[in-house]
């Protein structure tokens, strides 16, 4: 019986990204190039592809601990051969003791795509990169011009399903290769755990590069993905539907042909059932993409639905959370402290434009309590909180202003 507990209990880093580093025209090379040398892959001549679209998807970067108790069922097949020299074969098994697993988990393997507006699997497959956590810069230094940023659609309680789903997989491939080491020889190894815990303490959020291509293909149109820092390309199988059609019906005459013993019989036999195999083949090929993109879509759109709720906050705290109480409890110590709450002698200040006003404050507050004010009132004014723009703008600019001392002198001064 498997037991997974993941405790959530995480740090959420500030935003991170990634610089692009291959060019558009690349990308297209890329795609061309890789759909090009595929077997029985798309035609080019019917290949039309559009023009790239620069994009940051948002992606979570998790960091963790593994501890469990697992098991493992080795499976042997011996092939024998007797005096005769007929060959016999059989099969044994045997289960492994417990064994403890305490492993990590980094943000090299653990990268989990943040949103539902792409295809997972494919996202997956081109941005996932080992190298990727060494090159993260704070989004201020990485160029976004003429780029599109998409938001985080997933929140950090849905993100803890998936950590579990990807996590439990690196663990069973941990625990295989731990039980390799002791049968070298098994043709088989299963792995069961008695005992799961995942601890999540680390998620730093990630704007990775990527080129979005739409693809025209046999009249319906495609999504292609290649990664903005090493050119992976990563999308649907297109088939070429005429080569597969004539493959499978060369391959049901030649069968026939081979294994019928009148070989006349046979050739005629293996054409007549060539031509409906030629075309079951041929729209079966022509028809496998599109479906398949429909279902992932479909998983998709389910996926959107059964988690709407918790990812309305995406990664940022609630207003209501034990964090943003934590930290304004912690940012706040100094404004109840006797220094800060001396006595001021100077007589009231100017408040020509609302600034005071705007934070709740006289005129005679120290900085800290100036920004333990703004800091309460961000938490109702926000318009994620239900506040408003204007508002909010309006604490900005005041905050910009009274928390420089210089600034803030000017202004008690009337200028």
């Amino acid at each position: 019986m498997i037991r997974i507990c993941l405790v959530l209990r995480l740090t959420v880093h500030s935003p991170r990204g990634l610089q692009f580093q291959v060019g558009a025209d690349e990308a297209v090379a890329h795609i061309q190039r890789k759909y090009g040398s595929r077997w029985l892959g798309a035609s080019q001549e019917f290949l039309n592809l559009g023009n790239p679209s620069a994009e940051f998807l948002p992606f979570y970067y998790c960091q963790g601990t593994v501890r469990g108790i697992f098991r493992g069922t080795v499976s042997y097949s011996d092939s024998t051969t007797d005096s005769k020299g007929n060959m016999h074969s059989s099969s044994r098994q045997t289960t492994t003791a417990p064994q403890p697993l305490n492993t990590i988990f980094g943000p090299n393997q653990t990268q989990i795509y943040a949103g539902y507006k792409y295809n997972i699997r494919h996202v997956h497959t081109a941005l996932r990169n080992e190298e990727n956590p060494l090159c993260l810069r704070k989004m201020s230094m990485v160029d976004a011009t003429q780029a599109t940023i998409n938001l985080f659609e997933q929140s950090t309680a849905t993100l803890k399903l998936f950590v579990e789903e990807e996590v439990k997989r690196q663990a069973t491939e941990t625990a295989r290769a731990i039980i390799r080491s002791f049968h070298p020889g098994a043709s088989t190894i299963g792995v069961e755990f008695l005992e799961l815990n995942i601890r999540l303490e680390e998620v730093t959020p990630v704007f990775v590069p990527c080129y979005v291509v739409k693809a025209q293909y046999d009249r319906q149109e495609y999504t292609l993905y290649v990664s903005g820092t090493n050119g992976t390309v990563s999308g649907p199988f297109l088939i070429n539907a005429l080569y597969a059609a004539r493959l499978s019906a060369l391959s049901v005459a030649g069968i026939f042909l081979l294994l019928w013993p009148n070989k006349v019989t046979g050739l005629a036999l293996g054409s007549l059932l060539s031509v409906p195999v030629y075309y079951v083949a041929f729209y079966a090929a022509k028809m496998f993409p599109s479906r398949r993109r429909d279902y992932f879509r479909w998983q998709r759109q389910k996926l959107r639905m059964q988690y709407e709720e918790k990812d309305r906050d995406g990664f940022r705290p609630n207003v209501s959370s034990k964090r943003v109480e934590e930290e304004y409890r912690r940012s706040s110590y100094w404004d109840t402290h006797a220094f800060q709450n001396r006595q001021h002698t100077f007589g009231p200040v100017r408040d020509s434009r609302g600034y005071y006003k705007a934070l709740g404050l006289t005129g005679t507050e120290s900085v800290n309590e100036i920004r333990s004010a703004y800091r309460k009132r961000v938490l109702t004014e926000h318009p994620d909180a239900g506040g408003s723009s204007e508002r909010m703008a309006k604490l900005n600019e005041a905050y910009r202003i009274l928390r420089d001392p210089e600034r803030r002198a000017a202004y008690d001064m009337g200028n």
